[in-house]
């Protein structure tokens, strides 16, 4: 996690209105090595503890001892969670950690950020606490005594306060202009925040950004519009992030990820290719730029041209 926006999370505690059955939810979700679960028929039968993260957030890794301790503990009257956003993940990483904390938690591969959606936070670790009608009743980004509290009224089925929060939304999904368009997602930290855990992550970051770049300057009739996503972005992260690579092609934050779902799009970096509207060709692995160069150059040598 970006240490800057640390300090707002040790201080941030929200919970969020939502009432039995407004979770949007999927119908089907793969469990790491276990049977896929529908969590439409668990939320609003019984309390439910959700616990959002990554392999690659530092501070997730840090909770995973108390995350396995809390599930020993309330397991029997409480269906527990740990929810793993889904992105840039493999298995490899995902079963390193499970077996280091000898984790027996379900863990729930979210899709396209389908159940992380439902509560819009700005980075993980993220915790929510769902009562038995369904209601969201508690969230945090703290794995603390206050958490712990929480998830003993939780079992004890005792009532806990509700708050209300709200979000800002992303701009409306415009339809792709006609003819051959591009959508770059990328995210203003995947440079730098994961070099030392997966530094083959930030090099793919770095080849990919260096490539859009070069893009926009040699096709600059090509439409581009490119998408970070809101974890651990604020407005400032992307100013820095745009004078930091000198990017001028249009930028925005997937602020409620609508997007990043809309596009059904799991990886940072990853480059789509589109002609009118209809996508042609995806991009995630940059290692090989002369090799994504060349597909790229055919695809816009066979295609319709955008129409002025």
């Amino acid at each position: 996690m970006p240490k800057h926006y640390w300090f707002f999370l040790l201080f941030a505690f929200t919970s969020i209105d939502l009432q039995a059955g407004s979770l949007q939810l999927d119908e089907q979700y793969t469990v790491f090595d276990r049977q896929p679960i529908n969590l439409k028929k668990v939320i609003g039968h019984k309390p439910v503890y959700i616990k959002f993260w990554a392999t690659w957030c530092l501070e997730c890794r840090k909770e995973l001892p108390s995350l396995q301790q809390a599930y020993e503990k309330h397991h029997n009257q409480i269906a527990m969670y740990a929810v793993n956003l889904n992105i840039n993940e493999t298995d490899e990483y995902i079963r390193r950690l499970q077996q280091q904390h000898k984790l027996t938690i379900p863990i729930v591969m979210d899709n396209n950020g389908s159940i992380a959606s439902n509560f819009q936070f700005l980075g993980t670790p993220f915790h929510a606490l769902i009562n038995a009608k369904g209601d969201v009743v508690y969230t945090t980004y703290k794995d603390d005594i206050e958490l712990q509290q929480q998830l003993q009224k939780l079992a004890n089925n005792t009532a806990i306060k509700n708050t209300n929060t709200s979000y800002p939304t992303t701009e409306k999904i415009k339809p792709l202009p006609k003819g051959i368009s591009l959508l770059y997602f990328s995210a203003t930290w995947c440079d730098w925040y994961m070099k030392d855990i997966h530094p083959e992550m930030t090099a793919n970051c770095l080849a990919a950004t260096k490539l859009v770049n070069d893009i926009y300057q040699k096709q600059p009739g090509i439409p581009l519009q490119a998408y970070v996503t809101h974890l651990w972005t604020e407005q400032k992260d992307l100013d820095q992030y745009l004078q930091k690579f000198s990017i001028h092609y249009p930028v925005s934050i997937d602020t409620d990820n609508r997007i990043t779902q809309h596009y059904n799009n799991s990886d940072y970096p990853a480059l789509l290719l589109f002609n009118d509207g209809h996508e042609i060709k995806r991009f995630k692995k940059f290692d090989d730029i002369t090799g994504v160069n060349e597909s790229i150059n055919k695809i816009l040598s066979t295609n319709k041209k955008p129409q002025p």
